[in-house]
């Protein structure tokens, strides 16, 4: 008796991934563990503008992949790709957001904290088939579109944010406004050229991003969560992320998390007034630089700031 196998679906891949803070890493756990606390802020804020048609298929480290299956949905495709289309929009929207509350929310001067700012979101899009198989309890995706659309990571994009679409995939989707997109094309081994088209979307200032003028106490608590997240990462274990990398050894983070525990009943209540002086600063007070400015590890480079 011959064994069925699975037959690929046709779908719509997706992968949205963070990048900006590679050039700004230290060796220095302090800075190594804010890092993995505010890119896991920033991933999570991606998932949670996540739903049907797209699916998460994997997270990878600092980049979240996606799927959208094109048959057997609960609407036609004719609906579902503007659907998609504007979502995608939706993320670059809601990354922008984020940054701006993590640069404004935070109290600390690391090279990590300092440099939020710098962060930006890379979306990939390619349509094609991927097969469906099961490994352990988990759904894998395969097939040469997959690995297609992970190649595209790697481009020839001279820009740090910008949404990358293949042919394929700009027919299969439909935007509520007008794109300029830009021709390009990608040529790599085993695969050979790919078509592709680039939007690169304007980056938005705090002023852009902040809709209303928020109150003190939503600036505290914004600030006093980010400030325990970050305390707390001190007890991370080792990076997740591909975009946050540091030479710190095994022993240096174990180092930095007695540290902090030694400090904690003088650092925690200093902390805590820390934040509610940040709170209390009259909203959109912020220091920016440019993108010439380089921070010191410790701040001393602008008083702190």
């Amino acid at each position: 008796m011959n064994q069925q196998v699975d037959a690929p679906e046709p779908v719509l891949l997706i992968i949205a991934d963070i990048s900006g803070y590679t050039r700004y890493m230290t060796a220095n756990a302090k800075t190594l563990a804010h890092s993995q606390t505010i890119i896991t802020e920033l991933v999570k804020a991606i998932i949670k503008q996540i739903e049907l048609p797209l699916e998460v298929a994997k997270l990878e480290g600092d980049a979240v992949f996606l799927f959208c299956r094109k048959e057997g949905g609960a609407q036609p495709w004719t609906e579902t790709k503007q659907i998609v289309g504007d979502k995608l929009f939706t993320f670059f929207r809601r990354f922008s957001e984020k940054v701006s509350e993590l640069s404004q929310s935070t109290t600390c001067t690391c090279n990590a904290c300092t440099h939020i700012e710098k962060l930006r979101l890379k979306v990939v899009v390619h349509s094609g088939e991927a097969l469906f198989h099961r490994v352990l309890n988990f759904i894998e995706l395969a097939g040469v579109d997959v690995i297609i659309v992970h190649r595209l990571l790697k481009n020839s994009v001279e820009a740090d944010q910008y949404l990358l679409l293949t042919e394929t995939a700009r027919r299969d989707l439909e935007f509520t406004e007008p794109l300029q997109l830009n021709r390009s094309s990608e040529t790599y081994d085993d695969i050979g050229q790919i078509s592709t088209l680039v939007y690169q979307p304007e980056s938005q200032s705090a002023a852009d991003t902040t809709t209303a003028e928020p109150s003190f106490g939503s600036r505290f608590s914004k600030s006093s969560r980010l400030f325990w997240k970050l305390w707390l990462s001190a007890f991370a274990s080792k990076p997740k992320f591909s975009h946050v990398t540091s030479a710190t050894s095994r022993a240096g983070r174990i180092g930095f998390a007695i540290l902090m525990v030694l400090l904690a009943p003088i650092y925690l209540p200093v902390g805590i007034l820390f934040v509610l002086i940040h709170a209390l600063r009259e909203p959109g007070v912020s220091h920016r630089h440019n993108a010439q400015h380089e921070h010191k590890a410790d701040g001393s480079c602008c008083n702190g700031h």
